[in-house]
């Protein structure tokens, strides 16, 4: 049998896509990583010369990307690398990535949906779900794909299985409980069939009602930007951005949070155009030690903990001027 790792991001879209993968790749090693550190993961994985390396769902950070290609460089030239993905790239990146990878990459559909199509011919049909519950869980439900499969079925119980997913993957260990519900995906059990993953949706659905809450009494504003920083709480940082924009009314909402020498933060855009990544790659382009992007409409970045004041009024000087 063929040596083959995968390697995913930790939300809906990463761990459907990574579910789907295994099915194409029985017996993979099977790791999470995340767009600052897929570099470092690639030359741990390249030691050991495996013949097939599958990568899904990591949007490129600009400023590792040159890292990137060279850890991709320490690969045989036997190994096949496929790398879906649906996060914006410039053409350079595509250029580059595309000499070195199997490359199938599309800004529209989530990522479950393309290793899907890309594989279907030899996935089982639960499959089919898993890029569903991707699609409803990355906001990526209106692609052609999605509205064909969902006139096969009641797309609501669908909904409630990707639903359940959502709300328990706030609760969830990242590294281990995260790989036993890819694996358990994998053999085609549903959501709504694990006990521990619907205790853990009805939990995080409490505790999202209180996060409301807070965000509501503590979220602050400067210009068309909204934020709430240092909740205290893990996790249910995209939906605090949310809350951030709503709740302030908002063009962008930022739900951050700061350690001893940095801020990590999650961003939201709500009723604008403003294109998040192409903003960031801007603001971030010449702060040292910072890095950022993500969709259009919903990103992440970090950076020095003295850079956060600056990088609250570049951002908001920049909606107001673009959004």
């Amino acid at each position: 049998m063929s040596k083959a790792t995968v390697l995913t991001h930790g939300d809906l879209d990463g761990i459907t896509s990574g579910a789907i993968a295994i099915l194409v790749f029985p017996g993979s090693d099977f790791y999470f990583t995340r767009p600052a550190q897929v570099h470092q993961d690639l030359y741990r994985v390249a030691k050991d010369k495996p013949d097939i390396v599958h990568v899904s769902d990591i949007a490129i950070n600009s400023k590792k990307f040159s890292e990137v290609i060279r850890a991709l460089d320490r690969f045989p030239k036997s190994t096949e690398i496929h790398w879906p993905d649906h996060h914006p790239m410039t053409p350079k990146e595509r250029r580059e990535l595309g000499k070195r990878v199997e490359l199938f990459h599309e800004v529209g559909p989530c990522t479950a949906e393309l290793v899907y199509r890309k594989f279907a011919p030899s996935l089982p049909e639960h499959a089919l779900r898993l890029a569903l519950y991707g699609a409803i869980g990355d906001y990526c439900d209106e692609t052609p794909f999605a509205k064909t499969h969902f006139d096969d079925v009641d797309k609501r119980t669908l909904y409630l299985e990707a639903g359940l997913l959502v709300q328990a993957l706030q609760e969830i260990d990242y590294q281990k409980e995260s790989k036993d519900l890819v694996h358990q995906l994998a053999l085609g059990i549903k959501p709504s069939s694990m006990d521990d993953i619907v205790f853990l949706a009805l939990k995080a659905t409490r505790i999202e009602h209180e996060v409301f809450r807070y965000v509501q009494q503590k979220a602050q504003k400067l210009g068309p930007v909204g934020y709430v920083l240092d909740m205290p709480i893990n996790g249910y940082r995209g939906k605090s951005a949310k809350f951030s924009a709503y709740v302030t009314d908002s063009k962008v909402g930022i739900s951050a949070r700061s350690s001893d020498d940095e801020v990590d933060m999650s961003i939201r855009r709500r009723r604008t155009d403003v294109d998040l990544n192409k903003t960031l790659n801007f603001i971030l382009k010449d702060m040292e030690g910072s890095s950022g992007g993500g969709h259009p409409a919903a990103a992440g970045a970090s950076l020095d903990r003295n850079d956060f004041p600056r990088f609250l009024q570049m951002l908001a000087e920049h909606v107001d001027k673009y959004g």
